[in-house]
């Protein structure tokens, strides 16, 4: 998709892999310093939150960015300010418009609490529209909009914290140029050898991808699943030894039977379901596997399902399916009572070779049609949870896989 068509029509963009998770990390532990410093400010907007105006090493990351954010949309960007905060607990953002200095901005999120998941920002053109579209910026991407026009708003904040910056730019073309460096005479730039900042760090040009994600901006798309195929451009597939990493988890683990049904822990049926299942919880050494996924989510709930997403809500599932037990899951859907109703997107990624079993194929029911999703070694599949499917019969060998699912705020949106 063309990136500054799309901005032109929809007066908005999302762009992956804007900065690098490192330089996030980065600049997350420097507005972290600038709050333990005394350096940030309640402002009334968000009177929970931590922000700060104009911050040396934000705005350099602003006018470096100038250029190359130019280019993807075609349109002469000048540099106003930059804003950052730390959110807080119960933080709500309530519905709003930009100031002229904000004519064209970009959010970015730098970092957010582990425990919890990112918060996402809800935009709209009509004022009246209480759901409008929602995205969830992942760490290091950037949504690019029309500050002015589009009315933008967050729900409560769930975690415990989340670092935004806000990159502010208006069109040198347009109405409001008068508002360059948002009527400073000037930005404060940092010069990069005085702060030992590499050529390639915090916002350089080559951060900038014009191939990443470029929303959909047809409604009717609406796929029965779709596979991410392995070394595809977005980085959205694990890698081969990336799989073998995670099917090694197993070693140090013991088994249980997966078991159907949510209500008291579920039943144990081998009629209906026969494989071995490890558990992953969220940690440190497995933080990298979560992120991954969600970065696939994210691309594909913004391009594709467009749903209301919490995100991922809770441990990750590694199965193990064997021929000798004839391991499998017959027709079922991965939505019903209780904690299951608000699963929206189902995550399966095989993480061995196809040549090492037979059978084992998932199949999905899309719109009465069955479906045989791409077995390929690391690919990301992802299809509603509420479509019916079935992972075959292994009959030669042994098949591992990875799934999640994925939560949304409410049921059916």
């Amino acid at each position: 998709m063309n990136p500054q068509k799309y901005f032109e029509d929809n007066r908005y963009v999302y762009l992956e892999n804007v900065i690098s998770k490192s330089d996030c990390k980065a600049l997350t532990d420097h507005m972290f310093s600038l709050y333990e410093n005394g350096k940030t400010e309640k402002d009334p907007q968000c009177l929970l939150s931590d922000s700060i105006y104009g911050d040396p090493l934000f705005d350099t990351i602003l006018e470096r960015l100038a250029e190359p954010l130019s280019n993807t949309i075609g349109i002469e960007l000048i540099p106003t300010y930059t804003y950052a905060r730390i959110y807080r607990p119960g933080e709500i953002l309530k519905k709003h418009i930009d100031r002229e200095s904000c004519e064209i901005s970009g959010t970015m999120t730098l970092g957010f609490d582990p425990n919890s998941s990112i918060w996402p920002i809800h935009f709209t053109l009509d004022e009246q529209d209480e759901e409008g579209k929602n995205a969830i910026i992942e760490v290091g991407d950037l949504l690019l909009y029309r500050g002015n026009e589009l009315h933008h708003w967050r729900p409560k904040y769930k975690g415990e914290w989340q670092v935004q910056i806000f990159f502010h730019y208006v069109d040198k073309n347009g109405p409001h140029a008068e508002w360059a460096y948002d009527k400073r005479k000037s930005l404060k730039i940092i010069n990069p050898s005085k702060e030992n900042l590499a050529n390639n760090s915090f916002g350089m040009k080559n951060y900038i991808h014009t191939s990443g994600i470029m929303i959909q901006s047809s409604d009717d798309i609406f796929p029965g699943g779709i596979t991410y195929p392995e070394n595809n451009p977005d980085g959205h597939f694990f890698t081969h030894k990336e799989c073998d990493d995670i099917v090694n988890i197993a070693s140090k683990k013991y088994p249980v039977k997966a078991k159907i049904g949510h209500e008291k822990g579920g039943t144990y049926n081998s009629k209906t379901r026969e494989v071995d299942l490890y558990d992953i919880q969220l940690s440190e050494k497995t933080l990298w596997i979560f992120e991954k996924i969600a970065k696939a989510v994210g691309h594909a709930n913004i391009e594709y399902f467009k749903f209301d997403l919490l995100g991922i809500t809770h441990s990750l599932q590694l199965l193990h399916y064997k021929s000798e037990t004839n391991g499998h899951y017959d027709w079922h859907v991965d939505i019903g009572g209780h904690q299951t109703s608000t699963r929206k997107i189902s995550v399966s990624i095989p993480l061995n070779d196809n040549s090492e079993y037979e059978g084992g194929e998932l199949e999905i029911d899309a719109f009465g049609e069955i479906v045989t999703m791409h077995q390929g070694k690391g690919t990301i599949t992802l299809f509603p949870s509420f479509m019916s499917h079935r992972v075959k019969p292994v009959t030669k060998g042994e098949r591992w896989a990875l799934v999640v699912w994925v939560h949304g705020t409410s049921r059916f949106r």
